[in-house]
């Protein structure tokens, strides 16, 4: 959504975009974008007991500032990723079963695509060590990702 700015507003506004060293992007596209996922998903193509189980949720926390996807077998512990704005960038931290916590940030926005690539991350002994680096959405249409 687009709010009518000030001149001055305007020109503050560019200035943090330059000086940014990495892309800026603008949070509340991505943000509502992302919303849309609220709900629980699974495969339409599952063929194995385990694919069947499999479950991807979606969930907004903390006054809807954050949003949650929790995914594996519901009966197994889940991995989880958190989203959230951050200023003028977008973060995702993945908290993973490996014990490291990569964070991502929004490099690509387009219509149907989102790409978050590697930040850097805690807990990470080397960058050898397996690690998330790429987090990709594809939106086919409403009701597939």
């Amino acid at each position: 959504m687009l709010h009518a700015m000030s001149a001055l507003q305007s020109a503050a506004a560019l200035l943090c975009l330059l000086a940014s060293t990495a892309p800026a992007v603008e949070p509340a596209a991505p943000w509502a974008h992302l919303k849309t996922l609220v709900g629980t998903w699974q495969r339409t193509d599952a063929s194995t007991a385990a694919q069947k189980a499999f479950r991807i949720r979606y969930r907004l926390i903390s006054a809807d500032t954050a949003l949650v996807e929790e995914f594996g077998d519901p009966a197994k512990q889940p991995t989880q990723t958190v989203f959230h704005p951050d200023g003028g960038r977008f973060l995702a931290t993945h908290y993973c079963a490996q014990g490291n916590q990569p964070r991502l940030q929004l490099r690509i926005d387009a219509h149907d695509t989102m790409v978050f690539e590697f930040l850097d991350a805690t807990n990470l002994r080397s960058a050898s060590d397996s690690h998330l680096v790429r987090l990709t959405f594809r939106w086919r249409d409403a009701d597939q990702v």
